[in-house]
């Protein structure tokens, strides 16, 4: 009987130091600092760009903030559905995240096919915002935008704009300007911006809308004319340059917006610690001088302001392309 007791004893305690390690090790797992190990961000176009130079100017930031190397991988093509379809494969453990441009909230639009859904990422913050300028050749003669929209009317369907392709931000800003305007001009995709300053300079074109990096130079030098800023203020760099809004037509937008992405099905606690992060490292006073340099403004947004934000991107180009016609061959 005793030694029938002992056994019993013996066995229960092997049992509860069994359970107590398990606890143990389920707590020391739970408590373990996340991240451990590197951080993949994927780009979704290649290098040199300014959403390039903005990732690889945070990464180091972010590193040092986290403790964990920060490695940027540029995976272009597909108008950044190749990027996106990696991320949404990837584990939802924090380790892999995307930059964002404005195709996030036009390619779904387009792309009727997609590998991925976008419901399968959070947006954690819009980092900045890029500015454009409605630009046209100095020697075309209008001053202001109410010159240039009497003279386009007068020819119609013979005066072109250039983008840098079919469904960028700046296509389908022209297209919101010909909505807002009346005018019929006709689109010309080109492959570069280089080009479409090209042949603004040699007025091939009439107008585009420019990145305020890409016009800069051309407006300060009296080649191009801006006429039209698409911002919610003036610069101070142009202070005469009116915005789309103080121009008469509000509903005009075509800026570069850069942010960062997730998987949606990520944790919580990461996710939160990966957007105080990159918002708190986009903020440093040396990150937004150098960014300001290449015509970003820093905005840093929140989880929350972003997914808005994203949102009435979404429904104003849904709009215009369901008017254009607009369709990705």
């Amino acid at each position: 009987m005793l030694n029938r007791l002992t056994r019993r004893k013996m066995l229960a305690t092997t049992a509860t130091s069994a359970l107590a390690t398990a606890m143990a090790a389920t707590a020391a797992r739970a408590a373990d600092p996340w991240p451990t190990k590197p951080i993949r961000v994927v780009m979704p176009f290649g290098a040199g760009g300014s959403m390039d130079v903005l990732s690889r100017l945070l990464a180091p930031i972010v590193s040092e903030q986290l403790g964990q190397q920060v490695i940027v991988e540029n995976r272009p093509g597909a108008t950044g559905t190749v990027a996106m379809a990696s991320v949404a494969s990837a584990p939802a453990d924090g380790y892999t995240l995307m930059f964002t441009g404005s195709s996030f909230a036009i390619v779904a639009l387009l792309m009727r096919n997609l590998p991925f859904s976008m419901d399968a990422f959070t947006p954690l913050s819009r980092l900045t915002i890029g500015p454009t300028i409605l630009t046209i050749p100095s020697q075309l003669g209008p001053k202001t935008m109410a010159e240039f929209v009497v003279a386009a009317k007068a020819q119609p369907g013979k005066w072109s704009y250039g983008s840098t392709g079919v469904g960028t931000s700046v296509h389908l800003g022209g297209e919101l300007f010909k909505m807002a305007t009346g005018v019929d001009m006709t689109h010309v995709p080109y492959r570069s911006t280089p080009a479409i300053v090209s042949d603004l300079l040699e007025s091939r074109i009439q107008m585009s809308i420019l990145g305020v990096t890409d016009a800069r130079q051309y407006i300060l030098g009296g080649q191009l004319r801006g006429l039209a800023l698409s911002h919610t203020e003036r610069l101070p760099e142009f202070p005469d340059l009116p915005t789309f809004a103080e121009a008469g037509y509000p509903t005009v937008r075509a800026s570069n917006d850069f942010g960062i992405a997730i998987r949606a099905d990520t944790p919580a606690p990461i996710k939160a610690k990966l957007e105080e992060a990159y918002r708190t490292a986009v903020r440093r006073p040396e990150i937004v001088k150098r960014l300001a340099d290449i015509g970003l403004i820093v905005v840093g947004t929140s989880s929350a302001e972003f997914s808005r934000a994203v949102a009435d991107d979404t429904a104003r180009y849904a709009e215009v392309i369901r008017v254009a016609n607009i369709k990705l061959e």
